[in-house]
């Protein structure tokens, strides 16, 4: 299980942009990538991948390190040619360009300033490739220097920036030629918690306010999260799930989904009908599904959405037993072993909840887990 430190992905999925406002977008397409395939020899890196990105989205591409998710983005950009498959830059195949005839601009996670130029230069340096005359260049390079907040630092070298003024000026050198997308390969994944938080914001409003359609690669998914309209989950080469982060927390089509953003319980089930399971010999209703009973499988429920009692409750609830607490600023997670199942299973509660109820190591307490947080999956997770 995955868990985001010092935050609940909750609170940040429900502080996130409404989903229905970000989908207020254009309807016209971007980029189109169409059974896109990569091989290095025998390994498949990429299979058969079909996506749709519209213009003005900020999508970003999540999962696991070797997901193939920087393959896929490199692709894009043509630095890695495909084995199969197309892709099409707002209705035009630049399937076989090489990456200085298409339209984006790049960061990467090493910022790759030239060292040896200054910021202005560094801006520049694409506007000076386009033949653009040297004041129009400046007005530019002012404009975006103005734009990252670094404006009067022209002439500063990067070895004088620190490490989130660089990555500022490696997006506003992308920006400088008004690309029509802007690629992201792990930008803040070399910068400390604070300034990573900071930077991710400004990238975020500096999107919205350009419009620019950006594609995000990050293995990070507190990113993904709070900087996304949508997100395109990966696994082995494949896509497991695109959604806004709402649906992709509260709707993950898998176990894999489900225990790979946020945290999430994962608990080996037995299908006793299209809307309840076995857990151990108890009957537990669930959410519908379409698995049939025996069938052995996962039930997935978030630990905000279990209901916790310190005493019997009136209606039906598990007993077990805590066996750790830990405080994370936010909430209090609580680790429970189900009594008789042998199961273990985490729990966070609310300080205000945590507070009226006595919840200490060794304490008996009682589970709640509500039908209608109640998914079941096929794959048996242990």
């Amino acid at each position: 299980m995955h868990s985001l430190q010092q935050s609940s992905v909750a609170a940040l999925v429900s502080s996130a942009a409404n989903p229905i406002e970000n989908r207020k977008k254009s309807a016209d397409i971007c980029l189109k990538i169409e059974a896109l395939c990569k091989e290095f020899g025998d390994f498949t890196a990429l299979k058969s991948i079909d996506l749709e990105i519209h213009e003005g989205e900020f999508v970003c591409f999540l999962g696991p390190s070797g997901c193939g998710k920087t393959t896929l983005l490199r692709a894009i950009a043509g630095l890695e040619m495909q084995t199969r498959g197309k892709v099409f830059q707002k209705s035009k195949d630049i399937s076989n360009l090489p990456p200085q005839k298409r339209d984006f601009g790049i960061v990467f996670q090493s910022y790759a300033l030239f060292p040896n130029l200054t910021l202005e230069d560094n801006i520049a340096y694409g506007l000076k490739n386009q033949g653009l005359c040297k004041s129009a260049i400046r007005t530019r390079v002012q404009e975006l220097l103005t734009l990252i907040g670094l404006e009067g630092s022209e002439r500063k070298y990067p070895a004088q920036l620190s490490g989130g003024q660089q990555q500022r000026v490696a997006l506003a050198r992308a920006l400088a030629t008004e690309p029509g997308l802007l690629l992201l390969d792990e930008p803040l994944s070399a910068l400390d918690a604070r300034v990573r938080l900071h930077l991710r914001q400004q990238i975020k409003q500096l999107q919205q306010t350009l419009g620019v359609t950006t594609v995000m690669v990050t293995h990070d998914q507190e990113e993904a999260l709070t900087m996304a309209d949508r997100i395109v989950v990966m696994n082995h080469g494949v896509i497991e799930q695109i959604g806004t982060p709402e649906e992709i927390y509260r709707q993950p089509v898998n176990a894999f989904v489900a225990g790979f953003v946020g945290t999430m319980n994962l608990i080996p089930i037995e299908v006793e009908s299209s809307a309840s399971v076995l857990l151990g010999k108890e009957s537990l209703p669930c959410l519908p599904h379409e698995l049939n009973k025996g069938d052995q499988a996962s039930l997935a429920i978030r630990p905000e959405e279990i209901e916790l009692f310190d005493v019997m409750p009136n209606e039906a609830a598990l007993e077990a037993r805590v066996t750790h607490t830990e405080y994370l600023g936010a909430f209090l997670r609580v680790t429970c072993d189900l009594l008789l199942l042998n199961q273990e299973i985490t729990v966070d509660l609310q300080h205000i909840d945590a507070e009226r109820m006595i919840v200490a190591q060794g304490r008996e307490v009682f589970l709640k887990l509500p039908q209608r947080y109640c998914r079941v999956f096929a794959e048996q997770v242990h």
